[in-house]
């Protein structure tokens, strides 16, 4: 099922291209012929692309050493580790260490960043199909051709998405079983979309929440 779900979700591609070949070969068809190889909505696509691309980075670099840093103090067992662990529960930027899991960074806003942001990239990714279908001078004029805002590939990202909700739900469970402070931290914080007020204060320079901490 997998393998074919990464199929049809790379199918936009297919959809462009059969575009572009219309315009190559359909010399007649003036609505084809005002299709343009780049226009808006490839600009608007490549950046939410590209935008996604980076905070799927950012979040799996993050829990990476968040991971290292958890085993390498785990991996230390007697007085000295009770120790240490003692010394981070007094200081909030250790909260996550003391509770088990990452709820900083990227993980204050989401829960899962990385999967809202995997998510996100086949989403745009299926806009580029969308603007193969769209006029050179979109937005600006819309006479010379209608924007097809739906076509078949669209149930790529769909089915994908549907699938991000029950390995999201599956993870969850996992988590809540294992970490005793999991619960108040999916109160706080939700899984994919974020909190307007969690973007407001960010965009305001107020990177801190409570119970956690935006870096």
């Amino acid at each position: 099922f997998q393998n074919l779900l990464l199929l049809y979700i790379a199918s936009p591609s297919v959809v462009a291209w059969s575009m572009a070949m219309k315009r190559t070969h359909c010399d007649n068809d003036e609505g084809v012929q005002n299709l343009s190889s780049l226009n808006a909505l490839d600009g608007i696509a490549a950046t939410i692309f590209l935008f996604a691309l980076c905070i799927e980075c950012m979040a799996d670099n993050q829990q990476l050493r968040f991971q290292n840093k958890k085993h390498a103090i785990n991996s230390v067992s007697g007085t000295f580790a009770s120790a240490t662990k003692s010394i981070m529960a007094k200081s909030a930027e250790n909260k996550d260490l003391v509770d088990g899991f990452c709820q900083s960074g990227l993980f204050a806003i989401v829960r899962k960043p990385n999967y809202a942001a995997e998510q996100l990239i086949w989403i745009s990714y299926y806009f580029f199909s969308v603007a193969a279908s769209a006029p050179a001078t979109w937005p600006h004029s819309q006479s010379q051709g209608t924007v097809l805002w739906v076509n078949w590939s669209m149930g790529g990202f769909i089915l994908l998405c549907l699938l991000f909700q029950g390995s999201g739900w599956l993870t969850e469970q996992i988590s809540t079983s294992k970490y005793p402070a999991y619960r108040n931290y999916q109160r706080r914080v939700p899984l994919y979309m974020p909190k307007i007020t969690t973007l407001w204060n960010l965009l305001v320079g107020n990177g801190h929440e409570k119970g956690g901490k935006v870096q």
